[in-house]
């Protein structure tokens, strides 16, 4: 391996992952998957392989700097120039144009931007046309288009230097090139890109598969709300039973031909006719609050276990609500949520157990 990738592979990967950084490890260790993943490792892998092109970048005394400031677009230039080696004449063009752009002046707050010569020479080499680097008034504006695009690159918020470099390179008067396709390979070449949409690209059905298991892996439910399901899946249960326990024991096993007409859910003993089984597994939590809090069965059946039939109406109301924001997409179900269920079906239960039997008969 040449010694400038030795050197960042061992000795400054040694010096992230120092104690010294304590419990930002998996920090660390993150920063370090994005290089070996990054497309500027993958570029400089394949360069290595290719000896006299590395030996052409590893002989520039500028090397080290170069790489600490190898960013998106000068990632993406070496590869081009990797890809279609740099002409012998166009690089002898682009360093003596990077090398007088040294001279062109730039405005104060630019300066401390300047692009150094040798990075200012592969910023060049891309450029489509030699002329345009030959030309003074050409040159002098790329100087400054790229101390710009270096100064945006660099800054992590908008403070006055960003916005007095803005107002000075929005007054910059850009060479005519005769159309838009100039103007864009004469900004991106000084770095300074931006995206381009739409961008049309085929999905391979490996790539279509992985997108799909990530979105999968996006809606997994939280901890929380599987709780909450869990919470009102046996809650429920065991509502239905001891609804239809104490129905029974007051009006006969027969209990729903004869009283579920009369507190509203004529639907509810439809359901059951048509389709058999427990009459409480079609119910749902408007048919619980009808059974339990119509006026007769309340006084015959549930005001031994709740005072108030408006306050038992209202808990078996908020379950329902709390049980549909738990088990329907698009209803947010938050840990106040999760609260507020656990405190509504305490107090439920709290009235089903007088409704339970007060002990066992043994035979």
């Amino acid at each position: 391996m040449p010694d400038i990738l030795r050197g960042f592979s061992n000795t400054n990967l040694a010096e992230l992952t120092a104690p010294s950084l304590g419990g930002r490890l998996s920090v660390v260790e993150d920063t370090i998957g994005l290089w070996r993943n990054s497309p500027t490792q993958q570029i400089l892998e394949r360069i290595q392989r290719d000896e006299r092109q590395w030996n052409m970048i590893s002989s520039l005394s500028w090397r080290d700097d170069y790489l600490a400031h190898l960013g998106g677009y000068a990632a993406e230039a070496l590869a081009s120039r990797y890809v279609n080696p740099i002409d012998s004449a166009v690089w002898q063009n682009a360093c003596g144009a990077a090398q007088l752009a040294q001279s062109c002046a730039l405005p104060e707050v630019l300066e401390h931007f300047r692009t150094r010569a040798e990075l200012l020479t592969w910023k060049l080499s891309t450029l489509p046309s030699l002329d345009w680097m030959q030309s003074p008034s050409h040159l002098s504006v790329f100087n400054e288009v790229s101390a710009f695009s270096d100064l945006v690159a660099q800054s992590v918020r908008v403070d006055s230097t960003l916005r007095s470099a803005m107002t000075l390179f929005s007054g910059t008067l850009i060479p005519d090139f005769g159309g838009l396709a100039g103007y864009r390979q004469f900004l991106d070449a000084a770095g300074f890109t931006l995206s381009r949409w739409p961008r049309v690209r085929l999905l391979t059905a490996a790539e279509k598969r992985r997108r799909f298991k990530l979105t999968l892996q996006q809606k997994a439910e939280t901890p929380h709300l599987k709780r909450a399901k869990s919470i009102v899946h046996r809650y429920e249960l065991i509502l239905r039973e001891i609804i239809d326990s104490a129905m029974a024991e007051t009006y006969g096993e027969d209990w729903a031909m004869s009283r579920l007409t009369v507190c509203g859910c004529r639907d509810l003993l439809g359901k059951w006719q048509n389709r058999g089984g427990e009459i409480l597994d079609h119910a749902d939590y408007a048919h619980y609050e009808r059974i339990m809090s119509h006026p007769e069965h309340f006084s015959a059946v549930f005001e031994a276990a709740f005072d108030d039939r408006d306050a038992l109406a209202e808990l078996i109301r908020r379950a329902g609500q709390l049980r549909a924001r738990s088990h329907h997409p698009g209803h947010p179900f938050t840990m106040e949520d999760l609260r507020d269920l656990r405190l509504t079906w305490r107090s439920i239960e709290t009235g089903l157990l007088a409704l339970t039997p007060d002990f066992d008969i043994d035979i």
